[in-house]
């Protein structure tokens, strides 16, 4: 259930609001900074962080309607799915392509929120 359009209820149900926020973004975004550092540890790190930080703003935006999180759910997916295919040489993804490409997404739905409001309207 989604609380589009009644913005009191949509900032009671945002979990970027809550102290999980710390659990489900902070600590996986750090892990994925950590990544960046240890090239030995990144697919370990970045593979459940990126998964993690999607499946997490995808519960957001169906529970509040979060406009970045619409955006930001399937682009941490395939992050970790390119992650994962190119440690199992798949397919070569360099992997600053993966994180700037999720820096530059996550900005773009940050910049979106500024122009349009933090929650999709109905």
């Amino acid at each position: 259930m989604s609380c589009r359009g009644d913005e009191a209820s949509c900032t009671g149900r945002d979990l970027v609001r809550t102290r999980v926020a710390l659990l489900i973004w902070c600590l996986p975004a750090a892990l994925v900074v950590l990544g960046i550092f240890w090239p030995q540890a990144r697919e370990a790190l970045w593979i459940p962080s990126f998964a993690v930080m999607g499946s997490a703003c995808l519960l957001n935006a169906r529970r509040c309607g979060r406009l970045h999180c619409h955006l930001t759910g399937p682009l941490f997916l395939l992050a970790a799915l390119a992650t994962l295919l190119d440690s199992l040489a798949i397919v070569r993804v360099p992997w600053p392509w993966i994180v700037f490409t999720s820096i530059a997404g996550t900005a773009i739905g940050y910049g979106l929120e500024h122009i349009r409001g933090e929650y999709v309207s109905k």
